[in-house]
């Protein structure tokens, strides 16, 4: 009997099947939602720094003109690791080719990803990408409110420099940057966050990095990567800014390479500065998102509402749907698992507004210590 079992079992798996599972994959270790941003820029270079939340090797970076009306010419794209500030550490600074060109022709509408670097990168390292805009841009692609401050020259193509001086301007976007990816072993999954300014960063200093989601990458020590797609205001149902939750699902949450699970936080904009009077239509939006992650085979967790009593848009018809919703997306059973943001940051001695210590101070964003709570409340078995 042990002997016949022992046969059946090794035949489960035959030589050939062994060799063909993959080892290795394409992951998100970085990633920004985009929009068209309000600004202007041409004639110089952008050095922008992420954090890349997986390591690994054969780095690409993706520079996207989604929300251009005419094609893109972007030259001199580099990629280093962050020395501080605008500076380079020395001998990190690397060309990035598309196609084997040091430059790339973006169509409107269209993103592109570069050729990969041959360097292995950790987790937790500052990228540094740095990129010469030739003439005058008006539609440009990006993201509005990186809270992280990108480094803008004087006229001129600067990428190649791993010094400072000619950045001479700062800012708080990221532009046509909208994904890093590595190789990485096959069991590293990416996580997506999708969402508003509660996932976007609202509240927190500048160059901090303290999202919830930075907070949730360093608890998995780059077992997984955890990419944020939140734009803040952001809305689920309609459009007002940037693509809504529903329209851009399927290419900031399911297009991102590696993906296995998505963390819907979603929501609260549709009820506090919204019309609804019930709490079917959000319902129906998050039934969709399940359905189309679920073709995908992709794995879909439903957070709750976190609470917003005494922010001005407050009322007790609007906590009503909020208490709506959240008991759905409790009671369900929709989602593949539910995190419960709303019992982590309550007050529970006024279960409607946050406790004082996770309160931004406006009532509805959060403060460090909210956005922590917020990812030390995950089960990371939900997730992985």
């Amino acid at each position: 009997m042990i002997v016949l079992i022992s046969v059946l079992v090794a035949g489960l798996v035959t030589p050939a099947q062994a060799e063909a599972a993959p080892k290795t994959h394409l992951v998100g270790t970085w990633s920004a939602a985009t929009d068209r941003l309000p600004t202007a820029i041409g004639g110089q270079t952008v050095r922008m720094i992420v954090r890349l939340s997986a390591g690994g090797s054969g780095l690409r970076i993706r520079l996207s003109n989604l929300y251009g009306s005419a094609p893109v010419v972007l030259r001199s794209i580099h990629a280093g690791l962050q020395a501080y500030g605008a500076e380079i550490e020395t001998g990190t600074n690397q060309p990035v080719l598309f196609g084997r060109r040091n430059y790339v022709r973006i169509p409107a509408g269209k993103a592109v990803w570069s050729d990969p670097l041959p360097k292995r990168y950790a987790a937790g390292s500052d990228l540094v990408v740095s990129v010469f805009v030739p003439g005058t841009h008006t539609r440009v692609t990006g993201h509005e409110r990186a809270y992280a401050t990108t480094f803008l020259s004087d006229p001129g193509d600067h990428a190649a420099k791993d010094d400072a001086w000619k950045f001479s301007y700062t800012s708080t976007q990221w532009y046509f940057l909208d994904r890093v990816a590595v190789t990485a072993p096959a069991k590293v999954p990416a996580i997506v966050a999708i969402g508003d300014s509660l996932t976007d960063g609202a509240g927190q200093p500048t160059d901090s990095n303290r999202r919830w989601t930075d907070f949730l990458s360093k608890r998995l020590g780059g077992r997984a990567s955890v990419l944020n797609v939140g734009i803040s205001g952001n809305r689920l149902l309609q459009p007002v800014t940037g693509a809504s939750v529903v329209q851009r699902f399927h290419r900031d949450a399911l297009g991102q390479p590696g993906v296995k699970t998505v963390v819907v936080f979603s929501g609260i904009n549709d009820i506090c500065k919204g019309d609804y009077t019930s709490a079917a239509p959000l319902i129906n939006a998050y039934k969709s998102l399940i359905r189309l992650a679920h073709r995908q085979k992709v794995r879909v967790v439903g957070a709750t509402l976190t609470p917003f009593y005494g922010y001005p848009a407050w009322t007790e018809e609007r906590e009503a749907v909020r208490q709506q919703v959240n008991r759905w997306i409790r009671t369900s059973g929709a989602f593949d698992a539910v995190v419960d943001f709303d019992a982590a940051l309550r007050d529970p001695a006024y279960p409607d507004q946050l406790r004082a210590s996770y309160d931004s101070g406006d009532h509805i964003h959060l403060s460090d210590a909210g956005r922590r709570k917020l990812a030390y409340s995950i089960r990371l078995s939900q997730i992985v």
